[in-house]
């Protein structure tokens, strides 16, 4: 792979290939603590992918077979030791940038796709609720136990409410209760199970649908559904008339016809043999 395709920093480390980002947080000693430069590099990575036309997908996981045990509680612990601020406090600064992160993520005009396997602890919990799709390995397991520490899971609250709905977000954040990856896929927080050793394969399956489509499409559908979130019916409808038209008049329509009439693969799809590895 070439050097130039290799981004990131050690916590966070990055590759990008056919137009998918792929980003492994790589603390496996902390379980993928969500250290500032953690959530500093993920956030600079979505501002990248945001601005990639060529980006696909996005793909997020963790090394050491965890996915992420949640914040990292130093930074915490430094703030808490100063006193507060006569404007804003310092640490509502702090937090306030944990979820100016997760925003990005949701806000990305691409796919995303969370692999987790081991702890998803609250911060963790919360980034994964973030993505598009959540695969679970058999061995994962999700909580938000902010409660339990005597603090709130103030950031990744919406995202859960977003993904779940009130009543169960509520009720798991209240009770800090843990789920193992049935569950998660029960109540929403996951919406696939593979087994550990099967994980690799299972995340091929998924990049090879992402692959059959064409960015362009991909992006489009994406504001539909934010956009449904956000305004009423007939604003979205008028919009995704709009986005429909401008799908046709960019051409991409004319090559998706002409390739299922001409009984070949469209220009845009990527084979099997081109989709990057996960490890």
């Amino acid at each position: 792979m070439n050097a130039e395709n290799r981004t990131g920093t050690a916590d966070l480390q990055v590759r990008r290939e056919q137009g998918f980002w792929l980003a492994r947080l790589n603390r496996p000693e902390k379980r993928n603590a969500l250290s500032d430069v953690i959530v500093e590099s993920l956030g600079a990575l979505f501002d990248r992918v945001a601005a990639d036309p060529e980006a696909r997908a996005l793909l997020l996981w963790g090394a050491g077979g965890n996915f992420s045990a949640g914040a990292d509680f130093d930074g915490f612990l430094r703030l808490m030791s100063d006193e507060a601020d006569a404007g804003e406090d310092a640490i509502a600064r702090y937090n306030r940038a944990f979820g100016s992160m997760l925003e990005k993520l949701v806000a990305l005009p691409v796919p995303t796709l969370a692999v987790v396997r081991g702890a998803a602890m609250g911060g963790g919990c919360g980034l994964a609720a973030a993505c598009d799709h959540v695969l679970a390995a058999e061995d994962a397991a999700f909580a938000m136990p902010e409660v339990t520490l005597g603090v709130a899971p103030a950031q990744i609250a919406p995202f859960v409410v977003r993904r779940i709905g009130a009543t169960r977000a509520r009720w798991l954040m209240l009770s800090g209760e843990r789920l193992d990856a049935r569950k998660a896929v029960d109540l929403g927080l996951a919406d696939e199970i593979s087994p550990a050793e099967q994980i690799r394969a299972a995340v091929n399956r998924s990049l090879a649908k992402l692959a059959l489509a064409e960015p362009a499409a991909l992006r489009a559908t994406k504001r539909i559904v934010d956009r449904s979130l956000q305004a009423g019916l007939g604003v979205t409808l008028v919009d995704a008339a709009r986005e429909f038209a401008r799908l046709l008049r960019l051409g991409a329509a004319r090559e998706g016809i002409a390739a299922i009439r001409e009984r070949r693969a469209p220009l845009w799809r990527i084979s099997a043999t081109e989709l990057p590895e996960f490890d």
